[in-house]
């Protein structure tokens, strides 16, 4: 079984490092900022109540660092231009540790979601599976560790759960009926999109230990979207895009791909293997969704807030929220 728990951001070079030290720096300066003057605005609106000013603080400071996050994605764009890339050495890929306001404590991170893989996407629009994107998530799940039938069976069977008819597509899928006669309060199919990638757990094949394989790779994004940065996408995401790209080869290309990414597809493709097949209009160098997170502290209160961004302009379109 190959190994699949290295984290593409841990093999930033050396030479980027100073860099990566400095922005981490600033950025920690700009969350400092933004919660600083959220506090000003907002904490004497709730100063009356002890239990709910310190949960209400906590909850503006996460959301201080959510518009950092917002910031940071713009700023990016921005600068970038008609020349626009995104690379995990860009600062939005450092995460903002823990840094002390006032009486709190506030962090934030953006995860990006346009390097993994969307399983939404294994249903068409038309509400019907989407073969190339299962023989996608099946390559994927090889290169996890899996074998083609085990992969096969678990792509059919999140197809029945996502797509809105109660037919199996196959022996190995599972639909109402299945997880009925599993008993033990089984969650049914809900024939809709996920909402997050937890949901997994609920689906047959799917047990803890490739949930845990998988949840680095995978994503749950809004409608079918199915495309790939290959400038973030980690190796196993790589395998799957591209047919004939072996594990092994995946991650001597990502362990070589250039510090301020790759300037065109052409240049990543050239180094494919030959054998390789593929859909250019699935690679792309820029990412459109990321996950911010902000996890803040004040007195008593702990918050943590999750926020998908959509970016299509320079400034990214809130998509949902979480408060956890």
């Amino acid at each position: 079984m190959s190994s699949s728990s290295t984290d593409p951001r841990r093999a930033l070079p050396r030479r980027g490092r100073g860099g990566a030290i400095i922005m981490a720096i600033l950025t920690v300066a700009l969350v400092a900022g933004i919660a600083t003057a959220i506090l000003g605005d907002y904490g004497h609106a709730v100063s009356h109540l002890s239990g709910r000013h310190d949960q209400a603080q906590a909850r503006w400071l996460a959301r201080g660092a959510v518009d950092w996050a917002r910031n940071v994605l713009e700023s990016l764009y921005r600068r970038g231009g008609a020349n626009r890339v995104d690379t995990l050495a860009q600062e939005w890929a450092i995460k903002v540790p823990p840094t002390p306001v006032d009486e709190g404590e506030v962090s934030g991170e953006i995860v990006d979601q346009s390097g993994r893989f969307n399983v939404n996407s294994l249903v068409s629009d038309a509400g019907v599976m989407d073969t190339t994107q299962v023989a996608i998530f099946v390559r994927m799940l090889v290169a996890l560790g899996t074998t083609e039938a085990q992969g096969t069976g678990m792509a059919h069977a999140l197809v029945d759960w996502i797509d809105p008819d109660d037919t199996p597509v196959s022996a190995a899928g599972a639909e109402s009926n299945w997880y009925r006669m599993q008993g033990n309060g089984a969650k049914l199919p809900p024939q809709a999109p996920l909402l997050d990638v937890a949901e997994l757990a609920g689906v047959r094949g799917f047990d803890a230990g490739m949930l845990e394989r998988l949840k680095p790779y995978v994503t749950a994004l809004p409608g079918t979207y199915a495309k790939i940065n290959v400038n973030t996408a980690a190796p196993e995401v790589l395998a799957g895009f591209i047919d004939g790209l072996d594990i092994d080869t995946a991650k001597a290309i990502v362990a070589a791909r250039p510090l301020k990414g790759y300037a065109t597809i052409e240049e990543f493709t050239r180094k494919l293997p030959s054998t390789a097949k593929y859909d250019t209009n699935k690679l792309v160098l820029t990412s459109m969704y990321f996950l911010a997170t902000g996890r803040a502290s004040w007195g008593d209160s702990v918050t943590r807030m999750e926020v998908l961004l959509k970016r299509e302009k320079a400034r990214p379109d809130i998509v949902w929220q979480k408060i956890l």
